[in-house]
């Protein structure tokens, strides 16, 4: 993973075949097709489609805060074509205890292509060395295999589901809890 740009906590990354650069608004229009995409969105339960344009303006005003940040959000670009792939970050820093929560998503076109493992490899990575974490929180819907599958191959272990965690169009739904350690990270 190499570091690129001015940010310090959460600058750019670059891996063999991504760039991980902040959202901004040129991103507008793949945060709107994305994010409203219903593949995209089958198992992210804690927010609903993006539907309005006006929606995904505000995700990227969202991410473009900088004061007093606690949390970031990369959109995942191939190197190749400078194609957006998906997004990936931090939510929920709490510095005080030294974690947070990681989250991503990515186009069904670009699945089982290796590029989210590329892509949590260099954000854990960051997340360890800048922002000095301890702990790696992850949700994930429990039917959400290829998610768990992935969690698993890069060490986070399974600590928990939270029951009826989230509540989308009139039903609850189960999420694993898992984990990642600093001294268990293995990059």
């Amino acid at each position: 993973m190499t570091k690129i740009g001015k940010d310090n906590i959460f600058p750019s990354l670059e891996t063999e075949r991504l760039i991980l650069r902040p959202m901004t608004v040129e991103d507008t229009d793949f945060v709107f097709k994305h994010f409203g995409d219903s593949a995209v969105y089958q198992y992210l339960l804690d927010e609903p489609p993006v539907t309005e344009y006006a929606h995904a303006q505000e995700i990227i005003q969202f991410y473009s805060e900088q004061e007093g940040k606690t949390y970031n959000r990369w959109v995942m670009v191939r190197k190749s074509d400078h194609q957006p792939l998906g997004t990936c970050g931090f939510h929920k820093w709490d510095k005080r205890y030294f974690r947070a929560e990681i989250g991503y998503d990515l186009g069904p076109g670009f699945w089982g292509q290796g590029y989210m493992m590329e892509s949590l490899r260099a954000v854990i990575s960051n997340g360890f060395e800048q922002m000095r974490l301890n702990r790696i929180d992850a949700l994930v819907y429990v039917e959400n295999n290829r998610s768990i599958q992935l969690l698993q191959k890069l060490g986070f272990k399974q600590e928990g589901v939270l029951r009826d965690y989230f509540y989308s169009d009139g039903n609850f739904y189960d999420h694993s809890l898992f984990a990642l350690l600093q001294r268990e990270w293995k990059p």
